[in-house]
């Protein structure tokens, strides 16, 4: 047979699909693809970056300000050790029972969905409400971190507390205090 009389062989790189002709490399979905001139691409990528700034700064200016209440509050403490057991390195020191944080909500008011935190990491949760005028304690042992770590006052002294409160009128309300010597120290600090 000679070779003028056989089929040209078909070239694996390159196939014909309809009317479309798929070269070497490329899909036929990639080729079927609008493509973007330079023009295009540069707007799209600036509108990419201007659209969201934009969002921003439209939200921002026109959202309501958002004013978390403060509240009238006592926060005092009982049974602390005093300041020559955190003197001792915490290695040496004996086990310490007790300790109690009080709260008193001095507003004519309930108080409700209670979250109060020691020391910026630990806290506890209170859905009971605190009627206005009356007072509650909350034993410092019952204080977890996210992580699930009690408050020991064996190895943490008592140095800050928070309070946050809803009131009847849904708004949330806060109120900080710092302790010194194991006296509350009330600061203007939301």
């Amino acid at each position: 047979m000679s070779e003028s009389t056989q089929s040209p062989k078909p070239d694996p790189w390159s196939t014909q699909t309809g009317s479309q002709n798929v070269t070497e490399g490329t899909s036929s979905a990639v080729q079927g693809s609008p493509r973007l001139s330079h023009r295009g691409l540069t707007t799209m990528l600036s509108l990419m970056c201007i659209v969201p700034v934009a969002t921003v700064l439209l939200l921002w200016n026109y959202m309501p300000q958002v004013y978390e209440g403060q509240l009238k509050a006592k926060i005092s403490s009982t049974g602390l050790p005093d300041q020559e057991f955190y003197a001792v390195d915490y290695r040496e020191r004996d086990e310490f029972q007790g300790g109690d944080l009080v709260v008193t909500n001095l507003e004519d008011e309930e108080w409700t969905q209670l979250n109060i935190q020691v020391n910026k990491y630990y806290q506890i949760r209170d859905n009971q409400p605190i009627p206005a005028g009356s007072t509650r304690i909350f034993r410092l042992d019952s204080f977890l971190t996210r992580t699930g770590a009690r408050f020991s006052l064996r190895y943490n002294e008592l140095k800050s507390a928070r309070i946050y409160a809803r009131r009847p009128d849904s708004n949330r309300a806060t109120y900080y205090c710092e302790f010194a010597d194991g006296q509350a120290v009330p600061t203007g600090e939301h």
